[in-house]
């Protein structure tokens, strides 16, 4: 008895409150999609796509072709987002990416030939 009353209660006082609970309109969520994003968020999306891209790499080393095309599919998904939540982002220069993977082969194949191949690499 005291738990349907307690039931009957708690209903009372949540009815008025599912009225209030309401989805954006497509008027809004146009305005929303429109407006520019916060620094914040174009930085979290930068993250974003450099982590997704990172592990795109690895299932190309890991040669599984099936989470390869899921994680690209969803790599052009977070690229889209950032394309029109983030207009003023500079796109990713290929050539200093290309570079910097480069170096980092450079380094290691010099510090395995300076210690004489102590460093393992």
């Amino acid at each position: 008895m005291r738990s349907l009353l307690a039931l009957i209660i708690c209903t009372a006082f949540l009815a008025p409150s599912l009225g209030w609970a309401q989805s954006l309109t497509a008027d809004q969520v146009a305005a929303f999609q429109s407006a520019p994003a916060h620094p914040a968020e174009c930085a979290r999306l930068r993250r974003q796509v450099d982590h997704y891209i990172g592990m795109q790499q690895r299932a190309a080393t890991l040669q599984d072709e099936m989470w390869q095309g899921r994680l690209g599919h969803h790599v052009t998904m977070l690229r889209a987002m950032q394309a029109a939540r983030c207009p003023n982002d500079l796109p990713v220069d290929t050539t200093a990416e290309a570079f910097k993977v480069l170096i980092q082969i450079a380094a290691k194949a010099a510090l395995t030939y300076f210690t004489f191949g102590a460093a393992g690499f």
